[in-house]
């Protein structure tokens, strides 16, 4: 028997399977290029547009299969990626390449995609860098088509098996054989990406990013996939498994009682109640928010709109988008972020940055560019007709900033009104405080702004400054730092002094240890992943505002983080211990 191993990576898919590896190996793909032939220019262009009709209609019928089979959520997945085939700008692009370069179709597509997936790639944002492979899965399929070559596949896996691949793409995943297949581990991809969202849908349980499993996994090796915790345990003895075992039946329990609270209200036990949103970049996540039992969006994306296309989104083309989701959470509140992305990354006319989180990014491009921004307000605006939405600036430093942002709003309006276009005239404008100096002046901001949401994780960064993508310091970031603290608390207060509520949409949202000090310090609203919510409100419900007030007064007093989190976990140990093996 081959030696015992435990492998990390992200928990992409709950549930923990075992069984023997399959290696999916995929040969690396190569697009020659290569010159036609004057006489044969058009030829290539039929080609290409027949292929592309083919490959239009193969999604379609995948996107109404898994309609039927799980539901019209899940299939949504498959919008994006029809989307992109169906892009006229793409297919355009492609067939002028084809024409004035004599270039072969799949080089000539490849060469129109290759900017999107370089914006993508670029993304500071990880569920942006997520979305690079989807395109990347429609270059191969195209691609393969195009050349005559077979995709390979996951449909005749012929017995049970835990598969092990670099990546997986949606259609790797919409085509494996669902008997067979007991659990997925990737060395690519995140818990957003698409072939994970599918992997839940499907109910496998999934890790990803887990560093060379390919070459560590032998093909028939024993393995464990926790996709609770994100761990892959090779070739585990008996007692091992037997403990795996026992804590699947655990979670199981776990996930019922969990399950028992979500028409519930997130109020504790001496009646202060507090709102679980979620965060979302697409709307076929709605659907995931609802069943977690989120009562509203507190952050919704934005950004893939600019990415996805080698165009910038149109009015019409956003607002569809954000009608979507709108209607969906009706009466829910939904909270639109307006673009956060560089210039650079618009193909807006942008120099290289040493330093692109210090640099021109998210409100500044905004308000520099104020076509762009008028169209994503109007679209937002003509959507808040529909729903209960609300909009809100990231990155805004301080209140001549607001201001200007907001008065765009009102540009927005005055032009919709003199169109006769609907809209919610009292639509809410919020600001993000997410850099340090918004924080020190939010009693300024606090006159200004309808709503705030804490953005820990660039408040962390640019508080204590240090890049967590950095991993000779990623250990200096830390929500917990005495620092980091008193600027939420102070923007708490800031906000409650002047009658507006205040919210938190980082990961800190999501953290049981983090419950109880945002509790205490007042704050109304939580969005977080929605698979977050059931946990952090049974925290939440067997909570005592009271007794979280106090906590909050012994941690401001608190000099290292270390000691905050230390106080945490012995608050755990005596409050909540049925279920602090799984947050310690």
């Amino acid at each position: 028997m081959r030696n015992e191993l435990i492998l990390q990576g992200i928990a992409a898919s709950p549930g923990i399977a075992v069984g023997h590896a399959f290696l999916y190996e995929k040969e690396d793909f190569w697009i020659e290029e290569r010159t036609i032939p004057a006489e044969k220019v058009e030829e290539e262009v039929d080609k290409f547009l027949e292929v592309i009709e083919e490959v239009r209609g193969e999604l379609r019928e995948a996107r109404k299969r898994i309609s039927k089979e799980l539901g019209e959520e899940p299939a949504k997945i498959f919008d994006a990626h029809i989307a992109m085939v169906e892009d006229q700008a793409i297919i355009d692009e492609t067939v002028d390449r084809i024409r004035r370069e004599h270039k072969n179709a799949e080089f000539a597509f490849f060469r129109t995609l290759r900017k999107v997936v370089k914006a993508l790639k670029a993304s500071q944002d990880p569920y942006l860098r997520e979305r690079m492979y989807d395109v990347l899965d429609i270059q191969r399929r195209v691609a393969s088509r195009l050349m005559g070559e077979p995709s390979p596949s996951l449909a005749h896996l012929e017995s049970e098996a835990i598969v092990i691949a670099r990546n997986l793409t949606v259609s790797d995943t919409v085509h494996m054989h669902r008997q067979h297949v007991l659990g997925l581990v990737t060395e690519l991809g995140g818990s957003t990406s698409h072939a994970a969202i599918l992997a839940r849908a499907l109910g496998v349980p999934a890790v990803v990013g887990v560093q060379e499993a390919t070459d560590l996994v032998e093909p028939g090796d024993l393995i464990v996939v926790d996709g609770y915790r994100g761990v892959v345990h090779l070739n585990p003895d008996q007692e091992a498994l037997e403990t795996y075992q026992k804590r699947r039946q655990s979670l199981i329990e776990q996930e019922a009682r969990l399950s028992a609270l979500k028409d519930l209200p997130a109020e504790t036990m001496d009646g202060h109640r507090v709102s679980l949103e979620a965060n979302i970049e697409f709307p076929e996540e709605v659907s995931l928010c609802l069943e977690s039992g989120a009562e509203g969006i507190g952050l919704y994306r934005t950004e893939f709109l600019y990415l996805v296309h080698p165009h910038l989104p149109t009015e019409e083309e956003q607002f569809r988008t954000y009608w979507e989701v709108a209607r969906k959470m009706a009466p829910r509140p939904v909270v639109i972020r307006t673009l956060d992305l560089g210039g650079d990354k618009l193909g807006l006319s942008a120099p290289p940055e040493a330093n692109p989180f210090l640099g021109w990014r998210a409100i500044r491009v905004s308000l520099r560019h104020r076509d762009v921004f008028l169209a994503q307000l109007r679209a937002i605006l003509r959507a808040s007709r529909l729903g209960n939405v609300r909009i809100m600036f990231p990155m805004v430093t301080g209140v001549e900033e607001f201001l200007e942002a907001r008065e765009m709003v009102e540009k927005a309006k005055a032009q919709l009104r003199q169109e006769g276009a609907e809209f919610d005239p009292d639509c809410p404008v919020g600001a993000m405080i997410e850099v340090p100096s918004a924080a020190l002046t939010a009693d300024r901001l606090a006159r200004e702004a309808d709503f705030f949401s804490i953005g820990t994780n660039d408040l962390v960064q640019y508080t204590i400054a240090v890049d967590r993508g950095n991993d000779r310091i990623a250990y200096l970031f830390d929500p917990f730092h005495p620092a980091v603290l008193r600027l939420i608390y102070e923007t708490i207060e800031a906000g409650h002094g002047h009658g507006i509520s205040v919210g938190l949409c980082g990961e800190m949202a999501s953290d049981p240890l983090a419950t109880p000090v945002l509790l205490g310090m007042g704050l109304d609203s939580f969005s977080m992943n929605p698979k977050a919510i059931p946990e952090v409100k049974e925290i939440v419900r067997q909570s005592n505002l009271g007794e979280a007030r106090e906590l909050v007064r012994k941690v401001l007093r608190m000099d290292r983080g270390r000691d905050v989190r230390e106080f945490l976990s012995d608050v755990y140990k005596g409050y909540w211990s049925h279920i602090k093996k799984e947050v310690l």
